[in-house]
């Protein structure tokens, strides 16, 4: 059975999203709910990233956060490290992340097999982690603090590289019709930024019991934040990536 499928990813992750769900037979529309805006390299926070790109041979272990971060910190790097240094272990979240890693050729690249999470990650990584290890974490500017503080805890020192920002995209009246018109019975949320937004520009053309709309969020916390804002129906995959999205789309369609 076709399902009508709402994809609210930023405009460049959006299409490897649709063309997955499209190969499943699923009807998508796309209506991006978050905005990847670049950070300038001449900010400050721009001249930072520079700095720890140059002192890259320094960190044990490098944690690229997203497919953003990855796009962004990658470019950075290979201006100073026309070879890698072999020292770092480079851990993505989930697999389209450490795709890009890998697209890259650096040495060592890693990723927890649990699922495509903070706490996945963190139960592959801190094991792996020593008293005084320098650790690097790639994402966009502020976030959750859950992989820092439980890498310090461990003893590791941690410097963030805070590679680009996320915002709100402006929807017009022409958007909101559209996705009226669409009438999704699953709209998929990658994160809890990207539900937030949704909520605020979207949420009041959408069946919040569920009875006709789901929600599809890739982890515990983002389900949580979605049932604390009224939603009553949703679908819980194991993690961001296409693969599980449609995974979790072919559930609720043999049910």
């Amino acid at each position: 059975m076709s399902l009508r499928v709402l994809v609210t990813r930023p405009h460049a992750q959006a299409s490897s999203t649709m063309a997955a769900m499209v190969a499943e037979g699923h009807q998508v529309l796309a209506m991006p709910c978050l905005e990847i805006v670049p950070v300038s390299s001449i900010s400050a926070q721009g001249k930072t990233n520079q700095y720890l790109a140059m002192n890259l041979d320094a960190y044990a272990h490098v944690v690229v956060v997203s497919t953003n971060a990855a796009a962004s910190f990658l470019p950075l790097i290979e201006n100073y490290w026309p070879q890698w240094p072999v020292a770092q272990t480079f851990w993505g979240m989930g697999s389209t992340t450490c795709g890009l890693l890998q697209a890259a050729q650096l040495p060592s690249v890693q990723r927890s097999p649990l699922a495509d999470t903070s706490e996945a990650l963190l139960q592959s990584l801190l094991p792996k982690v020593a008293i005084g290890d320098k650790v690097l974490i790639v994402r966009g500017l502020g976030g959750r603090e859950t992989l820092a503080t439980a890498l310090r805890e461990q003893g590791a020192v941690v410097d963030y590289a805070q590679c680009y920002q996320r915002q709100a995209p402006q929807l017009t009246v022409a958007d909101r019709l559209q996705v009226e018109a669409f009438a999704p019975q699953v709209v998929v949320l990658q994160s809890g930024e990207t539900l937030l937004n949704f909520d605020a520009g979207l949420g009041d053309l959408v069946d919040r019991a569920g009875n006709t709309t789901r929600l599809l969020v890739p982890s515990q916390r983002v389900l949580v934040m979605a049932q604390q804002l009224g939603y009553r129906q949703c679908l819980l995959s194991a993690g961001a990536s296409d693969q599980a999205i449609c995974h979790t789309l072919n559930q609720l369609n043999s049910q």
